[in-house]
């Protein structure tokens, strides 16, 4: 008897991705796994992003909302498949067999969601680009906070957080996280079992606290893939101009996340600012991502860190007043 392969639902947000699109629907559809649907939910684009992605096979839905937190919503209604991947206009698969190493881990029923152990880089890519796929994230100010869900040069490891290696294999090593501290996981090429955010609450935003609420009603299995995608980000203004929209968003309260502190303690907080503020310890990280991972792309990292901290101030200090 043949085996049936799960039909998996790729959900990606759109709006104005006209640079990017293409060659994230390119690796998409390139695949060697063949049994997916595409979910293109478009907040209103004014480009050529729709235009580009009428090229493919793609189902293109309308989204009221510019964020890609609520179209994750309306993709899941919209879904048939059994297994749901969120990816984001600006990841690029590399790997034609990417889909066939994601899907995999769900053949062991504990496991209701698998993440790309990495980020990764081409060698013409943009320093930013670059430099996010070597410290693990696209927010340096998280990743000293142990936020960070991708592999750290400097830290050695995916996450800060507490969790327990319950399996590990060539193709994927499998986890259980622990309900006191969470690692911001969920997006960038994440995939999970949909029988199980059927269970829970996840109106009226898709967001890093939905594995928080997976995690506490019981679904505390996930897989770490030995794969990676190409988080793309054009430059050092793009990267700011990134930080600078979801610092406004939430200074808006347009996102309602339930787990905001993410499980750290007031000392964790206290802790890992004066790691920052004492600056030799950053220089230090700098070099020592260098030495593990040799890229000119670490020089970015003291100005990602403290252009990034200002922006917390300044915003928070804002927010206050």
């Amino acid at each position: 008897m043949k085996k049936q392969i799960p039909l998996i639902t790729i959900i990606l947000p759109t709006y104005n991705n006209a640079k990017t699109i293409r060659e994230c629907l390119n690796g998409i559809f390139m695949q060697d796994y063949k049994n997916f649907e595409v979910l293109l939910i478009d907040g209103g684009s004014t480009d050529d992003t729709l235009k580009i992605a009428s090229e493919f096979k793609c189902k293109i839905l309308n989204n009221s909302f510019r964020i890609e937190e609520r179209a994750r919503v309306q993709g899941i209604k919209e879904s048939k498949g059994e297994i749901l991947c969120f990816l984001d206009a600006d990841n690029f698969l590399l790997d034609k067999e990417w889909l066939k190493k994601m899907i995999k881990p769900f053949e062991d029923k504990e496991i209701i969601g698998a993440d790309t152990l990495s980020y990764t880089f081409r060698k013409n890519d943009p320093l930013v680009t670059k430099y996010c796929a070597l410290i693990g994230g696209d927010d340096p100010i998280a990743i000293y906070l142990g936020l960070y869900d991708r592999f750290n040069y400097f830290k050695n490891n995916w996450t800060d957080f507490p969790y327990e290696t319950e399996e590990k294999n060539n193709d994927y090593t499998k986890v259980k996280l622990n309900n006191s501290k969470i690692p911001a996981m969920g997006s960038n090429g994440f995939l999970y079992r949909k029988s199980a955010l059927k269970k829970i609450n996840y109106e009226p935003f898709i967001h890093t606290d939905i594995i928080y609420k997976l995690v506490n009603s019981g679904n505390d299995k996930f897989a770490k893939v030995n794969t990676n995608l190409v988080h793309y980000l054009f430059g050092i203004r793009d990267f700011f101009k990134k930080k600078t929209r979801r610092l406004k968003r939430r200074a808006n309260n347009e996102i309602n996340i339930q787990y905001k502190d993410y499980g750290l303690s007031k000392f964790d907080i206290f802790k890992s600012l004066l790691w920052i503020i004492l600056i030799i310890p950053v220089f230090y990280d700098t070099l020592k991502g260098f030495i593990r991972k040799p890229s000119l792309a670490w020089v970015f990292h003291p100005i990602a860190v403290y252009g990034t901290l200002f922006l917390y101030i300044y915003y928070n200090i804002k927010k206050i007043f």
